[in-house]
């Protein structure tokens, strides 16, 4: 799918995105913006966010 093909693996590599950043990527519509938007927000998460504070992994 168009994630994998832009190398996003994880929510938290998917959160570093801006939504404008997102919708720039080959065949990543506003539907898909939606879905994974809900899905976000379920998890109490939104694009954009800083997650370096959190100090994950990157491994």
């Amino acid at each position: 799918n168009c994630l994998k093909a832009a190398k996003i693996n994880t929510l938290s590599e998917l959160v570093k995105y801006d939504t404008h950043e997102l919708l720039k990527f080959r065949n990543f519509g506003k539907k898909s913006l939606v879905e994974i938007e809900e899905l976000l927000q379920e998890k109490g998460l939104t694009f954009g966010m800083d997650l370096s504070k959190y100090k994950l992994d990157e491994d």
